[in-house]
């Protein structure tokens, strides 16, 4: 039992490492589980419990976040990089739910700027986080974590 409770904790646990195939069969688990969810929830809806639907997707997405939030601040301690880089992500995932289309009507260039810098951002966050090997050997948040 104390097993299950340690690695259900070592979920939210930031501290540490993560090599890349851990963070894909992480972020794979993750998404599979919301879709999953997600399909649930529309079955619930179909049955007339809308709310109930709405509250399976609203706690795993909190949940699924959470954890695929841990697991990248994990794998850019295995590149050598502090949990903070993933601030500039975030906000530039959030800033794409501004309403560019009315924004793009006044501001053109500055919306095209701004959508080109975000594009470029997130595809390097893509491959710094999914693609590159982490540092070998030892770095400055633990032992290189097992393959």
């Amino acid at each position: 039992m104390m097993n299950t409770l340690d690695s259900f904790a070592a979920l939210f646990d930031p501290r540490g490492r993560m090599s890349r195939r851990s963070y894909h069969r992480r972020l794979i688990g993750m998404l599979l589980l919301f879709f999953v969810s997600g399909s649930v929830a529309i079955l619930a809806a179909s049955l007339d419990a809308r709310f109930t639907g709405l509250a399976i997707v609203g706690v795993t997405a909190a949940g699924t976040a959470a954890v695929l939030v841990v697991a990248t601040i994990r794998r850019l301690h295995d590149r050598g990089r502090t949990g903070w880089w993933m601030l500039p992500d975030v906000i530039t995932t959030l800033a794409g739910f501004a309403p560019l289309e009315t924004l793009a009507d006044v501001y053109p260039w500055p919306v095209i700027a701004a959508t080109l810098a975000m594009t470029g951002f997130n595809l390097w966050f893509f491959v710094e986080t999914i693609c590159r090997r982490g540092t070998p050997g030892p770095n400055r948040y633990g032992p290189e974590p097992e393959r």
